[in-house]
């Protein structure tokens, strides 16, 4: 019979894969909202008869391009998955 330790410990553990599964959860929606407003932008680009612009964000003194925080959103969520994917594998 399984000792409340273990008994804890597994609790523990299936609550950390379920956070991390929340965490990769809000980071795709975040990343569909994202492709979403620049579908928008590229709309209201065609409508004008314009070249769409870069998707850039002012950030301080600087830009940040989009582009590059979806692809770093998609790594998070990679790993996140892979994370969830090996805890799963130890936890049966």
């Amino acid at each position: 019979m399984k000792s409340q330790k273990e008994k804890a410990c597994r609790r523990r553990r299936r609550r950390e894969i379920q956070l991390l599964s929340s965490e990769s959860a809000w980071l795709q929606k975040a990343l569909f909202a994202l492709q979403k407003a620049e579908a928008a932008r590229e709309k209201l680009a065609d409508t004008r008869d314009e070249d769409v612009p870069p998707f850039e964000l002012p950030l301080d003194d600087e830009t940040l391009s989009v582009e590059e925080f979806q692809e770093a959103m998609e790594n998070r969520i990679h790993d996140l998955l892979e994370d969830v994917r090996g805890r799963r594998r130890t936890l049966r």
